[in-house]
């Protein structure tokens, strides 16, 4: 059975932008992502734990605009294609 991964999209007042909280739920360990990079690298180093058989949940805070929804959807979508 894969290990299960929630990632949940947060504003970041601070930075006026989006930031992805990783967790590890089998460890409960928490990572802050910046950007779709971190993100992925984060995910690969923890995967790696379990040789990469994870589940990944997304969902994201009801404050999370819709611009900041669509730019990570679009962001994913580029970094899919690089993949």
């Amino acid at each position: 059975m894969s290990a299960v991964f929630r990632a949940n999209i947060e504003n970041n007042v601070e930075q006026n932008g989006w930031v992805i909280r990783l967790t590890d739920t089998v460890i409960e360990k928490v990572e802050i992502c910046q950007n779709l990079d971190e993100f992925a690298n984060h995910i690969e180093r923890m995967g790696d734990d379990y040789g990469g058989d994870i589940q990944v949940l997304w969902s994201k805070d009801e404050d999370v605009s819709e611009e900041h929804f669509n730019e990570i959807y679009a962001d994913m979508a580029r970094f899919g294609k690089d993949q």
